[in-house]
């Protein structure tokens, strides 16, 4: 019984320890999903999946990618859905969150009927669809 009771210890210690990791992965990194309404030299502001407007800081250091691929703000353009990466800074009183990545033109999911069946591959009969 006790070595049940000692497992059990062990995995919920397991659990607490790895999940307090993954909270402390992102270094205080938030990240936020929308549609880009406006671009200025110094910001941008998005439309969150929830309809909320926010605008976010832009610094030299904010990184953006297209389809994988760095690109540059001027390649940004409003309408686009865009990923973005931000962290707000204690030394700036704005108290708007700074972008330190900004990501767009994810590959699309492939469609239904895109995949082409192996011909070597043979259907489970007992397999229902």
């Amino acid at each position: 019984m006790k070595l049940n009771r000692r497992i059990h210890l062990f995995v919920a210690m397991s659990a607490l320890i790895f999940g307090a990791s993954i909270a402390f992965a992102h270094n205080g990194v938030e990240h936020m999903m929308g549609t880009v309404k406006t671009l200025s030299a110094t910001s941008i502001t998005v439309e969150t999946v929830k309809h909320e407007l926010a605008t976010i800081t832009l610094d030299p250091t904010t990184t953006f990618t297209n389809k994988g691929v760095k690109a540059s703000m001027t390649d940004l353009k409003v309408g686009t859905r865009v990923a973005v990466d931000t962290k707000n800074d204690a030394n700036d009183a704005s108290g708007k969150p700074h972008a330190v990545a900004v990501k767009w033109g994810a590959a699309t999911p492939a469609k239904a009927g895109d995949h082409k069946m192996d011909p070597k591959m043979k259907m489970d009969p007992k397999m229902k669809m």
